[in-house]
């Protein structure tokens, strides 16, 4: 018997270590969407929270537990030109490195073309699904280990599939003939709920919502509602246990997340692109503001100008050359002089007066006052503040806070 015993004990502990503990998830679901073309923070004021190489770096790290889906819920960008085009490249790229069991289709990305996301389709591996847009898989069946471990199925409102012509059935022949756990819904909350009041659906539905994510399970009839919230701030997480969703997260994407090596290429490749094929260059401008530049003020306005070189403000293009955004017209119309104005910023080597925020970026363009400078010129204020430092760029923005570090 005494050789028995040893046998005996390390069968239980084998038995131990291999078997589900009590408590653990039949199903954990990894969720993202509303991308809405915010690949990386942007503003002054810290933290500055999303961005999809914090949140590729928090999906690949959530993938790894068992029984993990990833799906998103589309809407990759605002689809209003070739800038977009090129960001959802980018962002196909990351997508296939992350290998998505789904991605839904919303209407902003049924905006961007048939052509195009027919060939984002194909470099994502043939992840898109969409039961009412005839692009993609109608759903997705999930399986690990050779077992079913859930099927998905995606929709955007029947309107909007019908506005971009490639309405494949509508949403409810679609729920009719599907009986999928989770439904990727690229439409608001009111949608979501009429969608459930019509077809009498139980499981889970991930649904577009401007704002922050919902910070709790919302229980409509026998449907429970979650929501990442908007422009690629959170990574959502949820769990079903014994047949119910539970344990939401919705992780805040803040400087404590690293970046992914794989979507930190994927977008340093998109930076390139945008700049090798002129986007800055090719904005439209106006030729009715005249812009000076700062060097054209600091012969009167000495004192203001020695307070001004040593803000932040006059070594505002700086910080993006710095990340490699110095060319991304999306970012440098806030660190510069008059960029939407013939008369204003082009480069730093042809207009080195109009880099950075200068003084016509508060006060207006200068070329009237250089005439006659006794007349009234533009009065900066809280309102000359707020076209950048706004939610976006700038929470928590305060006006006088902010003027005691450039006051002059």
């Amino acid at each position: 018997m005494k050789y028995l015993l040893p046998t005996a004990c390390a069968c239980i502990a084998i038995i131990g270590f291999t078997a589900k503990p009590p408590d653990e998830p039949e199903l954990r679901l990894v969720f993202t969407g509303d991308i809405r073309g915010y690949l990386s923070p942007c503003g002054c004021s810290k933290p500055q929270i999303g961005g999809v190489l914090r949140m590729a770096g928090v999906v690949r790290a959530l993938k790894k537990q068992p029984n993990t889906v990833y799906a998103d819920l589309g809407n990759w960008t605002m689809a209003a030109g070739r800038q977009d085009e090129l960001k959802a490249d980018a962002l196909a790229e990351v997508f296939r490195s992350l290998d998505p069991d789904a991605l839904n289709i919303g209407a902003l990305d049924a905006k961007l073309g048939r052509d195009l996301l027919i060939a984002l389709n194909e470099s994502t591996n043939s992840r898109f699904i969409s039961s009412n847009f005839a692009v993609g898989y109608e759903n997705r069946i999930v399986m690990r280990d050779g077992a079913l471990l859930t099927t998905i199925i995606g929709l955007m409102p029947d309107s909007e599939a019908e506005r971009y012509g490639a309405l494949r059935k509508t949403s409810r022949q679609a729920m009719a003939s599907s009986n999928a756990d989770i439904l990727l819904f690229a439409g608001s909350f009111d949608e979501a709920k009429a969608l459930i009041d019509e077809t009498s659906y139980a499981g889970l539905v991930i649904f577009s919502q401007s704002g922050d994510p919902t910070n709790a399970p919302i229980q409509y009839k026998m449907a429970t509602l979650v929501s990442p919230g908007d422009k690629g701030r959170f990574v959502g997480y949820i769990e079903r246990k014994n047949g119910k969703w539970t344990n939401l997260r919705t992780i805040s994407l803040g400087p404590e997340h690293f970046d992914d090596e794989d979507a930190h290429m994927a977008y340093h490749a998109y930076l390139e692109r945008v700049s090798s094929e002129k986007l800055l260059e090719a904005i439209p401008r106006t030729n009715e503001l005249g812009y000076v530049g700062s060097d054209a003020c600091t012969s009167c306005h000495t004192d203001a100008h020695a307070i001004w070189i040593e803000t932040k403000h006059a070594n505002a293009l700086e910080t993006l050359e710095k990340t490699g955004n110095d060319r991304d017209p999306e970012c440098v119309g806030c660190h510069v002089v008059g960029l939407n104005a013939i008369s204003g910023f082009r480069s730093r080597t042809l207009t080195p007066s109009k880099a950075d925020v200068g003084c016509e970026s508060c006060h207006g363009p200068g070329d009237r006052h250089l005439s006659m400078p006794y007349e009234p010129y533009g009065k900066a204020g809280e309102a000359s503040c707020l076209p950048c430092h706004n939610a976006d760029h700038s929470p928590g923005f305060d006006f006088k806070t902010y003027w005691e570090k450039i006051k002059h």
